[in-house]
């Protein structure tokens, strides 16, 4: 039987099409092969990366816990700040230890799986994941979930053509946090991401997802599911008819440019390439009771796109990607950590510098206050000495002739009730040192409380030291008794009195004959004896008293305070430092790696040379890599086009300088006018009107930090 011609022709075609596919798949099997030898070359960067990291962050722990062990805090008399502060220390050393464990769990982790190319399907629940996964591996179609309820419970993978294709958890769903985890999870370890969305009106919530993932320096495919139904063949035949329409480039386009203006608002960038399909028709060409639209539906479907995607990423770019994956998966954590860490160190000299002045306030109220209780104390004894030698002439004259003279005189000192001015000076005294520091202390918990207010659900929260809920008790253990002083006017100089007046007729009694004379000269002795010893009482009230005032209200209470107050603020500082330290320490590793990625990306391009004419890295995965260069330098426009392609990141260049402002505001963009920079050069922090940014220019910030190591703040 003679072969018609169209017959011949679809079977020369087919055969064209087997040779094609075997062509396809050969190629694509070596770019696999050279996939793997990529991929361990990227887990030994990381690996190297690593070990620097932990070894930055154990020479940070031993930095604290010397802090701890030798800094002083054992100097701290009020236990609660010791205790505060210890407990910030303990924390912060262990949250970098989990650091540590998390980074070595995950690398070890990927070490698994560095003979396959690894694409994780992402997306909201009921995107069309699920159906997707079907295709592939050619299913019955028993995972495919049934209108809005959620699938895919847990992570689920299989192979397509050599790739491991991971199906997760969907995004964007109530209650769905733990899916969630999992999803994100499950897409910082992939090489590459398709991202799937509908084409009915793009969620903000999905787009705030797709943002994150993008934020892990993901390549991301974009994967448009039209979702009309097909429940019997009367709706296939329908949907051929309308394929067209629904799958038109400028409808789904307007989805698609919808979709980005979400995602913009978390992390603007370059716009990721999506491709539009309609999985059902694809997963229904291969059922036997739609077989005779097989081939229809498999060409409405336009899903050969979306394998031609995927295929051209790997043959394109896969070996380029494998090492990107590794090295992200060590610089991302790093960066977010090193910015971290530059909160937690400005939130910790803040409060440093709220104490310090808090001490300083404290410092000054304690020099003016023990002048003037001297000067009140002063005063009060002398006040005590005049109302005593107001009694002396009557006395004098009712008993210079008693011999009970000393016993009547101690019942007239008592009824001065000369303690208890004393005593009530010293409550005064006493009351006004405790209220000074509860309001010191009241000052400090409002004033740190402002602080501290970071996010809770940081990855390296380091507690507060100061816990509003239980603000210093300083003053609260001030001795409210009158300590003794009392016992001036009992066993101390009044009794000594007593028996030097008692004794005194008898002396005078024995050396003087006449009456008048005698009498005359009782009378001087007694008053000059008193006199002399209200001036005893007055100097022993004026020294003990002080001496109470200096042991008890400023040695123990006042200076307690200032002591405990400047271990404090050593120890903040410090801290500060430790934290600043590593930090930047962190941000060199992670442009060290952005070194490594970006000449990667120039020797994937043949354009290795021009490595050499830059001269530092910063950059946002997902986002923008910038480029110092010399004025006189120039960078290929392919070239530039080219990392852009292969990072999916814009490129932006700054013109090295010396001068820091010069470099923040190249950095940062013309959003920012340099008059608006304000450097403080010696700890190294810039201001800058942050609010007034966009997502755009919040981005070039955080480049313009890691170029320059000055942190950036309001």
């Amino acid at each position: 039987m003679i072969m018609s011609t169209q017959s011949k022709s679809r079977a020369s075609a087919k055969r064209g099409g087997q040779r094609a596919s075997a062509r396809n798949s050969a190629e694509l099997e070596n770019a696999l092969n050279e996939c793997r030898d990529a991929a361990r070359r990227g887990y030994a960067i990381a690996q190297t990366s690593l070990e620097q990291s932990e070894a930055a962050i154990d020479t940070a722990t031993a930095a604290i816990r010397e802090r701890i062990d030798a800094g002083g805090t054992g100097r701290v008399k009020t236990s609660s700040v010791a205790s505060q502060l210890d407990a910030q220390l303990v924390v912060v050393i262990s949250e970098l230890g989990e650091l540590q464990e998390a980074s070595r769990r995950t690398l070890e982790a990927r070490r698994a799986e560095l003979d396959e190319f690894s694409i994780t399907l992402f997306g909201r629940t009921v995107a069309g994941k699920s159906t997707l996964m079907e295709i592939l591996t050619r299913g019955d179609g028993r995972s495919i979930g049934q209108g809005g309820h959620r699938t895919t419970r847990d992570v689920r993978a299989y192979t397509w053509r050599g790739l491991r294709i991971t199906d997760v958890p969907g995004v964007a769903a109530f209650e769905g946090a733990e899916d969630e985890a999992l999803a994100f999870d499950a897409a910082s370890k992939a090489d590459l991401v398709l991202f799937l969305i509908t084409d009915d009106s793009p969620q903000a919530a999905e787009a705030e997802c797709f943002a994150q993932v993008r934020a892990l320096g993901k390549p991301v495919v974009g994967v448009c599911n039209a979702k009309l139904t097909l429940n019997d063949a009367d709706d296939v035949r329908r949907f051929l008819k309308k394929k067209d329409a629904l799958l038109d480039r400028r409808r789904l386009g307007a989805i698609w440019r919808q979709f980005h203006e979400f995602a913009d608002q978390h992390i603007a960038g370059n716009r990721i390439r999506f491709v539009g399909t309609h999985l059902q028709s694809r997963f229904l060409s291969d059922a036997p009771e739609y077989a005779k639209f097989s081939v229809a539906l498999r060409d409405s479907s336009r899903f050969d796109l979306v394998e031609e995607v995927i295929i051209g990423e790997v043959l394109g770019r896969g070996r380029f990607l494998r090492v990107k994956s590794f090295i992200d998966g060590a610089v991302s954590p790093m960066l977010d950590v090193s910015s971290r860490l530059l909160d937690f160190s400005a939130q910790n000299a803040t409060s440093g510098r709220v104490l310090l002045e808090k001490r300083r306030k404290l410092q000054r109220w304690a020099e003016r206050f023990l002048k003037t209780a001297q000067s009140r104390i002063d005063a009060c004894s002398e006040r005590c000495a005049a109302r005593i030698r107001e009694e002396i002439p009557g006395f004098v004259e009712r008993n210079f002739e008693r011999d009970d003279a000393g016993k009547r005189w101690a019942a007239v000192l008592n009824s001065l009730q000369l303690k208890d001015q004393v005593t009530k000076l010293q409550g005064e005294l006493a009351a006004e040192c405790q209220k000074e520091l509860e309001e010191i202390a009241r000052e400090i918990a409002v004033e740190l409380r402002l602080t501290t207010s970071f996010a809770a659900d940081k990855q390296i929260k380091m507690d507060a030291i100061f816990d509003g809920k239980r603000a210093w008790n300083w003053g609260t253990t001030i001795l409210s008794g009158a300590l003794g002083i009392a016992a001036l006017f009992s066993s101390g100089p009044p009794g000594w009195i007593a028996m030097a007046v008692g004794g005194l007729g008898w002396l005078v009694g024995l050396f003087l004959d006449d009456r008048d004379e005698k009498a005359g000269k009782q009378r001087r002795k007694l008053s000059a004896r008193l006199e002399q010893n209200a001036d005893k009482i007055r100097k022993s009230v004026r020294r003990e008293m002080r001496s109470w005032l200096t042991n008890e209200l400023v040695r123990n209470q006042s200076d307690v305070v200032l002591g405990d107050l400047q271990t404090v603020i050593s120890g903040l500082f410090g801290l500060a430092d430790t934290q600043r330290a590593l930090a930047w320490t962190m941000n060199r590793q992670a442009k060290a790696l952005h070194r490594t990625l970006v000449n990667e990306a120039l020797a994937h391009l043949d354009a290795s040379a021009l490595a050499a004419r830059i001269i530092d890295i910063a950059r946002v995965p997902g986002h923008a890599t910038m480029l110092v260069i010399e004025r006189e330098t120039t960078m290929p426009q392919e070239v530039r086009k080219g990392l852009e392609r292969l990072l999916d990141e814009r490129i932006w260049f700054v013109i090295k300088t010396e001068d820091a402002q010069s470099m923040l505001s190249q950095a940062i963009g013309r959003d920012c006018p340099r008059s608006k920079i304000r450097l403080e050069e010696k700890i190294r922090v810039a201001h800058v009107p942050l609010d007034e940014l966009d997502a755009v220019g919040k981005a070039r910030v955080r480049l313009a930090q890691q170029l320059t190591e000055y942190h950036v703040m309001k």
